[in-house]
């Protein structure tokens, strides 16, 4: 068990690493060049190893954390809803845009999110601030899902919706990698510093990439160019 927990590691090292340097890449590169198209495949393929990594290794015997389940999990969430949008955004003229895939991501969202609430009651009782994390995580799955569900409904619309969702999204799951490399490897006082620091920053990158992209904005510089079906 102790050689597969430290396979496991490397893999989630590795993959981690270069899911930071191709997302941070992603973001920083005008959206729809080239450049993005490949750095964001290769951060959404690195981070689908790393949350799938991490929810291993949270579980093994002697390495339980439930700080690193839940930002697995999170992770596995909002990169494979962010990533999916862009193939919804092309498939929405269909009538059967939405398939088995869309459902199982959304309801991935809502058991895991229930989950990580009941985690972070029974943290709470026991560790006190350490139950902020799940609940945290737990929401936003929560309430993400809760937007899919109306987008399924046709209550949202994905042409105005899908730039906001896949910034969104993916750069979440960037911000909640960050996160982990900071409260796992930098000793600072106050530690709530550590936490907060990734969210304002990447807050500030969301907001501005969704005002500079979101469609119908007329001194939009740049034009989003097409993105590849996405299966």
């Amino acid at each position: 068990m102790e050689e597969l927990f430290k396979f496991l590691l490397w893999i989630h090292i590795l993959s981690g690493s270069t899911g930071l340097i191709t997302g941070t890449l992603a973001v920083v590169v005008v959206k729809g060049r080239r450049m993005h198209k490949v750095s964001g495949k290769i951060f959404f393929y690195s981070m689908l190893l790393t949350a799938v990594s991490s929810l291993i290794i949270s579980n093994l015997p002697g390495h339980h954390n439930p700080f690193l389940f839940a930002i697995g999990g999170f992770t596995l969430y909002m990169i494979c809803s962010g990533y999916r949008i862009v193939w919804l955004k092309r498939a929405v003229k269909t009538r059967n845009a939405f398939s088995v895939i869309d459902y199982s991501i959304t309801l991935f969202a809502l058991l895991f999110g229930l989950l990580l609430l009941v985690q972070s009651g029974s943290l709470f009782s026991n560790k006190g601030f350490f139950g902020v994390v799940p609940a945290v995580f737990g929401l936003i799955c929560l309430s993400y899902a809760a937007l899919d569900l109306k987008v399924f409904k046709g209550k949202e619309s994905i042409k105005q919706l899908w730039i906001v969702v896949h910034i969104t999204k993916m750069v979440g799951a960037l911000i909640a990698s960050y996160t982990a490399v900071l409260v796992v490897n930098v000793n600072m006082q106050p530690e709530w510093i550590l936490w907060i620091l990734p969210s304002v920053s990447g807050s500030i990158v969301i907001s501005y990439n969704i005002r500079k992209y979101k469609p119908g904005r007329k001194t939009r510089k740049y034009k989003l160019a097409e993105q590849p079906a996405v299966p």
